[in-house]
């Protein structure tokens, strides 16, 4: 009887043992990139699978259910173990440093200790069932400030590719790189990178041209690590530099657009994608990049969803026809007199004709520090008070601030159904 009773015991330890067990406990995938008849293909345990990611840390439970099937993140256990939950595979990034990160490529020492953080990282991880590539750096060449790179930049990685691929056979390696002195780049890497797997792009209002020297010049496949509206940098600016941002539903256009005519059409090359950035961040302003805004979904998001899954949402986001400051039909020159009266206007329909709730505000052009890179320096501008008269109105009036300088007119427009729409205009304040 007591037997039975320790068996039984045993029996449900080891059932609730299974029932608990971490996601990690899954079995790992065996990926592998392969040239077929029809081009390149990535396989994951011999079955193919085109990529449909996005660069993020967080909601993969919304890039899930929006058909993305792959998310780019950082190599630890607990991102792993997130993605794994949602079924989400992972481009893992390891902590790989650069140049501006203060690594010398040509200090032995400094780089094999890199190398020996790296591969720790790789042997703890290299299980783990999420795991689909390993990327060894992100923009390794791109130096604020600098104009060229260490010489040896891409032999010292080509060697990390090598020793990873030699304690993990199950799971590809790149690296990532930007488009600044892509021709030149492309040719070195293809030179000097003869084991990596595949190479990561990341491009934004060039990814056309950039994909097409990539086939040219790159004997393997590639995958877009990170794209999106159209970059701070390749935009038209104001009078006084001032990057002109697109609304939320002109980046939309963008991005769909991008995504059919371009990532889609490649289908002998491009492995997939993983569309930036599945969050929010500041970078030349708060709404720039991030898909969402305040935890709202914004149009994008309902492409994204469009092209992975077939449907659209079914209930979609608000999208603006048209903003502007009453008097001003040329963005790139709205120059306003300090302590003077104003009125903006911003064209607003939603799909669904839900009742939309309105959001202004004024804030301060952001401060790009010297030196900063992809926003790491910048600081959130704050909104100033007591200029909009009603701001939760479609029409406004406002006061432009007593300072003179820089400064942002922003507009959400908020659907209650989760969903949101933005656009902003830069303005001067002079006191002439």
């Amino acid at each position: 009887m007591m037997r039975h009773f320790c068996c039984a015991v045993l029996l449900l330890e080891t059932l609730c043992g299974f029932l608990s067990r971490p996601s990690s406990a899954a079995e790992p995938g065996h990926w592998q990139t392969v040239m077929s008849a029809e081009g390149w293909r990535l396989l994951k345990n011999g079955e193919p699978f085109y990529v449909q990611g996005a660069v993020g840390w967080n909601r993969f439970d919304v890039l899930k259910a929006c058909g993305g099937n792959a998310v780019r993140a950082t190599a630890n256990r607990a991102t792993l173990d997130a993605a794994q939950r949602e079924g989400l595979a992972v481009m893992a990034n390891l902590p790989v440093r650069g140049e501006r990160n203060g690594l010398d490529w040509g200090n032995v020492e400094q780089v094999e200790e890199q190398k020996r953080r790296v591969l720790a990282v790789v042997r703890e991880l290299k299980d783990h069932p999420a795991v689909m590539f390993w990327s060894v750096g992100n923009e390794l060449d791109h130096i604020p400030g600098k104009p060229s790179y260490h010489p040896q930049i891409w032999d010292r990685l080509n060697d990390l590719a090598a020793a990873i691929k030699q304690i993990d056979t199950n799971h590809p390696v790149l690296t990532v790189v930007g488009t600044g002195h892509y021709e030149r780049k492309i040719q070195e890497i293809a030179a000097a990178c003869k084991d990596m797997d595949l190479l990561g792009v990341n491009a934004y209002g060039d990814l056309g041209p950039v994909t097409e020297m990539t086939r040219q010049q790159w004997p393997k496949p590639y995958v877009i690590a990170e794209w999106g509206p159209t970059g701070h940098w390749q935009v038209p600016k104001t009078k006084w530099r001032a990057p002109l941002e697109q609304t939320s539903s002109e980046k939309a256009q963008a991005i769909a657009e991008r995504y059919e005519q371009i990532i889609l059409a490649d289908r002998t090359h491009c492995l997939g994608s993983f569309v930036f950035y599945w969050s929010e961040k500041q970078e030349t302003t708060h709404t720039w990049y991030g898909l969402f805004l305040d935890g709202l979904r914004t149009e994008s998001i309902d492409e994204m969803q469009r092209f992975w899954t077939g449907a659209w949402p079914a209930n979609r986001a608000p999208a603006i026809g048209g903003l502007a400051i009453d008097g001003f039909s040329d963005p790139r020159s709205v120059t306003l007199q300090a302590g003077t009266t104003y009125r903006a206007l911003v064209q607003v329909t939603d799909p669904e004709s839900d009742p939309l709730v309105f959001a202004w505000d004024i804030r301060p052009e952001v401060e790009i520090p010297a030196g900063s890179y992809a926003g790491s320096m910048e600081k959130k501008a704050q909104p100033i008070t007591g200029l909009i008269r009603d701001p939760a109105s479609r029409q406004i009036e406002f006061t432009a601030p007593p300072t003179a300088g820089p400064y942002r007119l922003f507009v959400t427009a908020v659907d209650g159904q989760g969903h949101v729409a933005y656009g902003n205009v830069p303005f001067l304040v002079s006191k002439e």
